[in-house]
């Protein structure tokens, strides 16, 4: 599999993996430019997949909700700053700051946030976004996000074709493992089962990215944690995988319930760790 801050992603080694990795960058690119020519609602309706999912605020068809929303004419800008291809070159994810305004030419925004959004390389050969969500963040990022370190090898393609069954049946286990960790305490759960270089996206805050930084963000939203999945996804080399849902978090001062996604990737000894988390809060439930 191949990670890569997005100003290194150039296809100059790693074979098809990392050629891929930069025509999904080329496609986000591409949609963003769409949305700024044609408006927002036009470009979700183009790069969505037919089956392409995004959160209103649960998970939605994404094609079928754009079609009915009428375009405001507000200008959505966003930038990749990091982005993940699987080894099998057909399922990926790039993430990064967005900016929000009322007309593209205004000079401030009126909200920021972050993005993510999982492309999947389709039968035709066109890469489609799969699943695309966000979360509002204070403002602009404090700094320009330093390089993330590559922690994942960049091997030779495999001998053997990948074991679907056998990745699932992993994937599952390390799933479970998570789960009756985090019904425990959500923070410890995350933490033991995540990547070093773990990004951790939650309403109202900025992005935390690795161990310690998401352990110090998670430490004052700890609870007991439970998740719903409601439908994923995973790579055909079986290293790279998504899911969503929902979830319920059960903390002293008051219980949340929201919807989350979560991406899996395996490291170099082909364990399954967590390299993205994601929640979005409902409002609270009325007391009968």
């Amino acid at each position: 599999m191949v990670a890569l801050p997005l100003a290194a992603a150039e296809p100059t080694e790693g074979g098809p993996r990392v050629a891929a990795l930069q025509e999904m960058i080329e496609n986000e690119k591409k949609f963003f430019e769409m949305g700024q020519e044609q408006g927002t609602r036009a470009a979700f309706l183009h790069f969505l997949a037919e089956d392409g999912i995004i959160f209103q605020p649960g998970p939605v068809n994404g094609k079928q909700t754009w079609s009915k929303r009428p375009d405001k004419g507000i200008s959505l800008t966003w930038k990749p700053v990091f982005g993940t291809m699987a080894r099998s070159a057909d399922l990926g994810y790039t993430t990064g700051p967005a900016e929000w305004r009322k007309n593209k030419e205004d000079a401030k925004p009126f909200g920021y946030g972050q993005f993510i959004s999982i492309w999947r390389k389709q039968k035709d050969g066109n890469w489609k976004v799969a699943l695309d969500v966000g979360s509002e963040v204070p403002g602009p990022p404090k700094v320009e996000e330093d390089a993330v370190p590559e922690s994942w090898p960049t091997e030779t393609e495999p001998d053997a074709k990948p074991d679907a069954t056998a990745a699932q049946k992993a994937l599952r286990e390390a799933g479970n493992l998570f789960a009756a960790a985090a019904k425990a305490d959500s923070t410890i759960g995350l933490t033991e089962a995540s990547e070093p270089n773990v990004r951790v996206l939650r309403e109202g805050v900025y992005p935390a990215v690795g161990k310690y930084p998401a352990q110090l963000m998670l430490s004052v939203r700890r609870g007991q944690l439970t998740l719903e999945r409601m439908g994923g996804g995973m790579s055909e080399a079986g290293d790279l995988a998504y899911s969503y849902g929902k979830y319920r978090l059960a903390k002293s001062e008051s219980p949340e319930r929201g919807h989350y996604l979560q991406i899996w990737r395996t490291d170099g000894e082909g364990a399954w760790k967590i390299a993205l988390d994601y929640q979005a809060p409902l409002p609270p439930e009325e007391k009968k």
